[in-house]
């Protein structure tokens, strides 16, 4: 991979562990918001009538974001899976069942190979092309939880096609004979 590739990886990356450090943050509060604040702390509010304000503050708060929590990281797994793939692709990190493939001749692995890659291309075309569509069509619409459009969770898609195939297209352009 050259420097350029390797960066790109890297911020790939980084942008695949965002999105998991933010979907963990929900999952946290939502978990905190029902045993902590909804069993816990209520029970020593209904005991003691002094920590009650404090408890309607604290539930008032975690309850605002936990209502998002359940939606949020759902929509934000669909992030860490596409991105993750494409990690894995670009770095050989999927199972591959090539056992078959490397038994025929060289210049037969090397026609299969390119069948793939254009295969490959012109699915991720258009996946790209119908997924800017769905985007247009219902991206507008907010989320139930928050006032967030469902079009910045569906942006994932497009960006994918578009990695896969720059991806795709450097392996064309830099290709070596299989081992």
């Amino acid at each position: 991979m050259s420097k350029r590739t390797d960066t790109l990886l890297k911020c790939i990356e980084m942008v695949g562990v965002a999105a998991f450090a933010t979907s963990t943050f929900f999952v946290f509060i939502n978990v905190f918001d029902r045993y902590v604040v909804g069993d816990f702390l209520r029970s020593i509010a209904s005991d003691y009538e002094g920590f009650r304000p404090t408890y309607f503050v604290i539930r008032d708060t975690i309850s605002s974001l936990s209502v998002t929590a359940d939606e949020i990281p759902g929509l934000l797994l669909v992030w860490i899976a596409f991105l993750g793939a494409y990690s894995a692709y670009r770095t050989t990190g999927h199972i591959a069942f090539d056992t078959i493939f490397k038994l025929l001749p060289k210049h037969s692995q090397r026609i299969l190979d390119r069948i793939k890659q254009f295969v490959l291309i012109g699915f991720f075309s258009l996946f790209g092309y119908f997924s800017i569509q769905m985007i247009s069509i219902s991206g507008a619409t907010e989320i139930e939880t928050a006032e967030i459009r469902q079009g910045w969770f569906m942006l994932i898609f497009p960006i994918f096609a578009v990695l896969m195939i720059i991806a795709i297209a450097s392996e064309i352009k830099n290709y070596r004979d299989p081992d």
